[in-house]
């Protein structure tokens, strides 16, 4: 017998939406490169990324920086309404809260990890950093994209999700025949 874990439940769930989970995944490897790459001209202008500073917002990093992140967290934010009848039907059966939040933040990871991969692949391998920006400038950037990702998935995937399971779920489930 096969043992039914969070992990395989969520595979499972990017698998039975092949289209959804195909396209979100090239649009979010598309907005990640941008994303991966207002990083890497953070940390060769300032050698580092800085969430607060306004003083560069008139220059273009900035701005990339921060159109990415939101646009990042409008895919996490629709990617978890999409799922809003699974949460009903988990709910519907007598499914715990703290159950749907793990498994859809853990799907939304498992779908959005391989775009993040990809667009590492991309920068390292078609935008090429100037000629002083050395390796660990890079793994720097990279791990504080990686940080910066799941920083974003968490805030917006625990608050949708978790509000999403209060909503009743025969009207959840009308809702995304």
């Amino acid at each position: 017998m096969i043992q039914l874990t969070y992990i395989s439940f969520a595979l499972r769930l990017l698998f039975r939406d092949r289209l959804y989970s195909m396209a979100y995944g090239l649009v979010g490897a598309l907005v990640f490169t941008f994303f991966l790459l207002a990083v890497r001209i953070h940390f060769h202008l300032y050698s580092g990324v800085s969430l607060t500073s306004i003083v560069s917002f008139d220059q273009s990093p900035q701005i990339l920086f921060y159109s990415t992140s939101f646009a990042l967290m409008t895919l996490f934010f629709f990617h978890c309404l999409h799922g809003l009848g699974d949460i009903g039907v988990m709910m519907a059966i007598g499914g715990n809260r703290l159950g749907c939040i793990w498994l859809h933040s853990l799907s939304l990871f498992f779908l959005f990890l391989p775009s993040f991969l990809l667009a590492i692949i991309i920068n390292l391998g078609s935008l090429n950093p100037p000629s002083d920006f050395g390796l660990f400038s890079e793994l720097k950037s990279i791990f504080s994209c990686l940080v910066l990702f799941i920083a974003l998935g968490l805030i917006v995937s625990i608050p949708t999700i978790g509000i999403s399971s209060y909503i009743d779920p025969y009207k959840s489930i009308r809702r995304q025949k």
